[in-house]
């Protein structure tokens, strides 16, 4: 029987799953990796010993739980989370990948507004200049605080073009991922920027050769292959970003299709069928031509439920060893004894800066307005309720430029919460539908890879694999008691902004 492996690089875990042909989930693996912060604002991870192997780890895993033959995969797929890795000739790392969570680059980012503008930059690649969720900038502080390592440096790659690389031995990048270097021609005509790179003294050889998401770049080479339980010779596509991957999960492939993924970071995104670019959206290339997505990102998503667990919430840790349930299961049940607004507790998820739509690297998380009288369920549900709040604010933003968005459909870790599910509903005021198959980068990667190696030959086909299993709709008592409350967070914002940057200032 023939198979398709979908292969995530997560922020905090990468993701194994082997689908056959008709979408069902066969097995899967999943192993964590820590972020390694060295100093306050930087977040690094080790593409070697983090993201290689638990790719090894994990397709092992998957391999000896599914019992098939590796030579039934007809096809790899690989989608990932943003980063920078400098990889030298050998293919392999030189430093810590610096993560889209990392800050350090924050005046580079300025340095580009001041060398070229941000108008002419936004002219030429469709975004803004922001720090950490694009290349350049971060490319730019390695020049100058690390010239060797530039000077070394073969190729910037990006996480899903470093595990592309490590199975194949081809040096690629995706469009998706092109789209987020903040050097690349996205329109309907695309390239590297020759005047971007000559402007910022980046060198045009020091960047991979890009591809189409669903191309097939490469085959599984002799080496990876023993390293991996692949079989060699396995075709390899050129991957995706892991929204990119989610988009295509949740059959989001036609003008006007929205979705919301709930994951380490939080994305909501809207395809569209021309390059028809906003400056407060991120803008990048789908897995299928003459498609586009406008993004917006959200640095705190599933993130700020993490932080609550490993920091708050130690006693559901504990518990879960004993129950056999989950963690994240057990503090849904404390915040589902908690009201609508928590009792007035009011969470700002700005735990690494925030992107869209506030684009502030300086923000901080705040929990307001809880007293003595709280209890820990409330302070879990007002964390699912500021993650909502921060939704609801990116779709205004989105609805302001003229995007009409009717329903949302969801995916992601997050989704399997289904009072978060329901939070989201009646915080947006909006319809969400849920996936059958909630890991939806992972199932996205494998229509991926099958539409790349021709076992699916229309967008049609894919849309057919994705089963809405659950709608839900806003309870309008609940969205017009959140609306009175979305005031006041967006407020908070607003008056703490000065002071964000002021503690800054002082070095925190």
């Amino acid at each position: 029987m023939p198979y398709l492996l979908g292969i995530d690089v997560g922020t905090s875990s990468t993701k194994s799953e082997l689908f056959n042909l008709e979408g069902e989930s066969v097995a899967v693996a999943q192993k964590e990796y820590p972020i390694i912060s060295p100093n306050v604002g930087y977040a690094e991870e080790d593409p070697e010993n983090g993201w290689w192997q638990a790719l090894q780890d994990t397709v092992k895993a998957v391999l000896k739980t599914s019992k098939i033959d590796p030579r039934e995969i007809l096809g790899v797929c690989v989608s990932g989370t943003n980063a920078c890795v400098a990889v030298d000739r050998e293919g392999k790392a030189i430093i810590n990948a610096i993560m889209q969570l990392d800050n350090r680059s924050v005046g580079y980012a300025e340095k580009i507004r001041e060398a070229v503008g941000w108008e002419r930059v936004f002219e030429i690649t469709g975004n803004r200049i922001a720090s950490g969720t694009f290349l350049a900038p971060t490319i730019l502080w390695i020049k100058e605080n690390m010239p060797k390592v530039f000077e070394k440096t073969y190729k910037f790659m990006v996480p899903t073009g470093f595990i592309t690389m490590k199975l194949t031995g081809k040096y690629t990048i995706d469009l998706s991922r092109c789209s987020t270097t903040l050097l690349y021609k996205i329109g309907r005509e695309k390239g590297w920027s020759h005047e971007l790179c000559k402007i910022l003294g980046i060198p045009v050889e020091k960047l991979p050769e890009a591809y189409i998401s669903k191309e097939v770049v490469g085959e599984v080479t002799d080496e990876a292959s023993k390293l991996t339980g692949l079989a060699k010779g396995t075709p390899v596509v050129a991957g995706c970003m892991d929204t990119v991957g989610a988009a295509v999960g949740s059959a989001v492939l036609e003008k006007g299709d929205a979705f919301y993924t709930l994951g380490t970071l939080g994305r909501f995104c809207y395809c569209m069928d021309e390059p028809k670019f906003d400056i407060r959206f991120i803008n990048i290339c789908h897995a299928v031509e003459e498609r586009w997505l406008a993004m917006a990102l959200m640095q705190g998503g599933g993130l700020s439920m993490k932080w609550y667990r490993d920091e708050l919430a130690s006693y559901a840790v504990e518990k879960a060893k004993v129950s056999g349930k989950p963690a994240y299961q057990l503090i849904d049940e404390e915040a589902e004894e908690a009201t609508v607004g928590s009792r007035g507790i009011i969470f700002l998820p700005y735990l690494s800066g925030e992107k869209s739509p506030i684009w502030d690297p300086y923000a901080r998380g705040v929990l307001f307005g809880f007293t003595a009288m709280h209890k820990r369920g409330e302070i879990a549900r007002a964390v699912m309720e500021g993650v909502a709040y921060s939704l609801r604010h990116n779709i205004e933003v989105f609805e302001e430029a003229g995007f009409s968005v009717q329903k949302i459909r969801m995916g992601g870790g997050g989704a399997k919460s289904r009072l978060w599910r329901k939070i989201i509903a009646d915080v947006t005021g909006k319809a969400v539908e849920v996936t059958k198959m909630l890991a939806t980068e992972t199932f996205g990667d494998a229509l991926i890879a099958g539409l790349g190696v021709k076992v699916y030959r229309s967008l049609g086909e894919v849309k057919e694999m994705v089963e809405v299993e659950e709608e839900l709709e806003p309870d309008t008592i609940n969205h017009r008691r959140y609306s009175e409350i979305f005031k006041v967070y967006k407020n908070l914002y607003m008056h703490l902004k000065e002071d964000f940057l002021e503690l800054s200032k002082i070095g925190f």
